[in-house]
């Protein structure tokens, strides 16, 4: 069972849901800064993108 966390507006938040999804974000951060692939603009939109992502499938 996955730990969660609840604060006062009794959202529940899965912590194993989230480091997951933030080494994700730290990998994909990493990996851009070193090819510049994408503009900061860019890589905002992408992490919108994934945390909207991993909000819907909750």
């Amino acid at each position: 069972m996955a730990d969660m966390i609840s604060n006062a507006n009794s959202t529940s938040i899965e912590t194993e849901k989230v480091q997951r999804m933030l080494a994700r974000l730290i990998m994909r951060e990493k990996n851009n800064l070193q090819t510049r692939e994408k503009s900061d603009a860019q890589m905002v939109q992408m992490i919108k993108k994934m945390i909207e992502e991993e909000v819907q499938c909750y």
